[in-house]
C-alpha cells in the first residue's frame, strides 16, 4: 500500500522524533550517525557496482535502458524488484546475478511477467552456497531434462534427483553435508518438482505427464530460471 504525502510527513516526523530520544543514550548518538554512514557508504558502493556491471554487460545502454517494455508498468515493477534486491548489503554476494536477471528480464520478452517476478524471488531467498550447486547439478542434468521442442529420450528425460549421488559426485568441490544442505534449501524453494513435464494442450491449458510418488526431478523450470540468472552477455567487437 502507498502511503500519503501527510502519511510520509508524520512517519519521518516519527522517526525523527524516536532517533532524537534514543540519542540520549551514552554512546547510542555515535552509533546511529555511525550506522547512517555506513548505509550511505554501503549504497554508494552498490551503485558502482551496479552501474560497472551493466556497463560491463550490456552493449548499448541508453537503448537497453529506454526499451519499451522498461516503460510499462510490468516493466517498472519487474526493474524496481530486481534493483531493490541488488541494492540489499546482505544480498551483494549474489549481485551480479540480480543484474544478469535485469538485463535478461528485460531482452526475453516470451517470459511472462509472473514467472520473471517468481525468478526474482528465487534468487533472493536461495543462497549463494546452492547457487554455486545448482550451477554444478546444471551441467549434470541440463542435457537429459524433458524440455519443450526438444525430442523425448526415454529415461534419461525421467531421472530422479539422487543427492548421495550428486554429494558423491561434487565432492571435489564441496563437503557432502553441505551440498545436501544446499539440495534441501533449494527443494523448499519448489525448484524441483516430482513432474518430468507437463503437456500444452490444444486448448492452452496443460496436462500433467509422468511423474514420481515422492523423488523429485531436474525440470525445465529449473533449466529457465538457471538461464535468466546467467549472463548472455557476447564480447563486444572491435571496429
Amino acid at each position: 500500500m502507498e502511503l500519503t504525502d501527510r502519511e510520509k510527513d508524520i512517519l519521518q516526523g516519527l522517526s525523527a522524533t524516536v532517533k532524537s530520544t534514543l540519542s540520549l543514550i551514552p554512546g547510542l548518538q555515535q552509533a546511529i550517525a555511525g550506522y547512517e554512514g555506513y548505509k550511505r557508504s554501503s549504497f554508494d558502493r552498490n551503485l558502482k557496482k551496479i552501474v560497472s556491471l551493466l556497463m560491463n554487460k550490456v552493449e548499448d545502454l541508453e537503448s537497453f535502458s529506454s526499451d519499451e517494455w522498461i516503460q510499462s508498468d510490468e516493466g517498472q515493477q519487474f526493474v524496481r524488484k530486481v534493483l531493490d534486491a541488488a541494492f540489499d548489503a546482505q544480498l551483494e554476494d549474489k549481485q551480479e546475478l540480480f543484474i544478469n536477471a535485469l538485463i535478461n528480464g528485460v531482452n526475453e520478452k516470451e517470459i511472462s511477467n509472473l514467472e520473471k517476478l517468481k525468478f526474482v524471488d528465487l534468487l533472493r531467498n536461495i543462497s549463494l552456497a546452492s547457487l554455486m550447486v545448482l550451477s554444478d547439478m546444471h551441467n549434470m542434468y541440463k542435457d537429459n531434462t524433458l524440455r519443450p521442442g526438444k525430442p523425448r529420450n526415454g529415461a534419461s528425460n525421467s531421472s530422479p534427483i539422487d543427492k548421495n549421488k550428486i554429494a558423491d559426485e561434487l565432492s571435489d568441490k564441496y563437503h557432502p553435508y553441505l551440498t545436501n544442505s544446499c539440495i534441501y534449501e533449494m527443494e523448499s524453494q519448489g525448484l524441483f518438482s516430482n513432474v518430468h513435464g507437463w503437456a500444452k494442450l490444444p486448448d492452452g491449458t496443460f496436462r500433467s505427464g509422468s511423474y514420481f510418488d515422492s523423488a523429485l526431478t531436474y525440470t525445465d523450470f529449473t533449466c529457465r530460471f538457471v538461464e535468466f540468472i546467467t549472463s548472455r552477455k557476447t564480447p563486444k567487437q572491435d571496429i
